[in-house]
């Protein structure tokens, strides 16, 4: 049996590679604990970032236990924030719509965000309210300076879960139109990093799904943020609190 394991962010920095192939006897169980195990004993500098980790198959989280199959995709999720441009990788998977005009409900794409194109995007003759939330990169992050950000994501399944996110809108708020887009690459301080566009009949439901959709995507989209700070160091930004992609409101 085979699998390929696909590492992103500060994983793939630590280990060195963004993907690898897994091997185990034909007829063996191998769930995702023997992948983390056989990952932990390859790369030991990987130990503690994998304690952390939650791991992806198909593009879905999966729980530890979870059995693993023959020629499956496996992905290694390291805290989610926001990250570097997508790795090579990703670049193959995602194709050169990365670069097209946005005309999708969800996107995950390497050139500028405009606010008035998500405007329009979700604009519907039955809105009575459109919020447009853009999140940029700001300079000061805990009183230290920052230069400029990189963004890195694992666009297909990024793109999946934010789009399950828009639909969870859907059913949240009868009547919203939803969309999540989000850059990767290099940000300079100021650029748009995401943008969330929500329209509804009425403005209470309009500010409340904008608020759902963003929190979630912060929470569960793999897209991950690298700091370039004023002082020289580089830090992959996530949560400081336990991190937990699939236990969300």
């Amino acid at each position: 049996m085979r699998v390929t394991v696909r590492l992103f962010a500060a994983a793939a920095e630590t280990a060195g590679l963004h993907r690898l192939e897994m091997e185990w006897p034909d007829g063996q169980e191998v769930r995702l604990a023997d992948v983390r195990i056989r990952l932990a004993d390859s790369f030991p500098s990987l130990h503690a970032l994998l304690s952390r980790a939650w791991f992806a198959r198909g593009q879905e989280y999966a729980a530890l236990e979870t059995r693993v199959e023959d020629g499956d995709d496996i992905a290694v999720i390291p805290p989610v924030s926001g990250g570097q441009d997508s790795d090579p990788t990703t670049k193959a998977d995602a194709g050169a719509a990365l670069n097209d005009a946005i005309a999708t409900q969800a996107a995950v794409v390497t050139h500028e965000l405009r606010p008035e194109a998500m405007y329009s995007f979700v604009l519907r003759r039955t809105a009575g309210a459109v919020v447009v939330f853009a999140g940029t990169a700001r300079e000061f992050t805990k009183g230290r300076q920052t230069l400029y950000l990189r963004y890195e994501a694992y666009a297909d399944m990024a793109t999946k879960q934010m789009e399950e996110i828009a639909a969870a809108c859907q059913t949240r708020w009868p009547g919203a139109t939803v969309a999540l887009w989000h850059r990767v690459g290099r940000l300079e301080i100021t650029d748009i990093s995401v943008l969330i566009g929500v329209s509804t009949p009425h403005r209470k439901d309009a500010f409340a799904a904008a608020q759902y959709a963003i929190d979630t995507l912060k929470q569960t989209v793999p897209i991950w943020k690298k700091e370039f700070y004023a002082d020289g160091e580089i830090e992959w930004r996530g949560p400081d609190e336990p991190w937990n992609p699939v236990d969300h409101a």
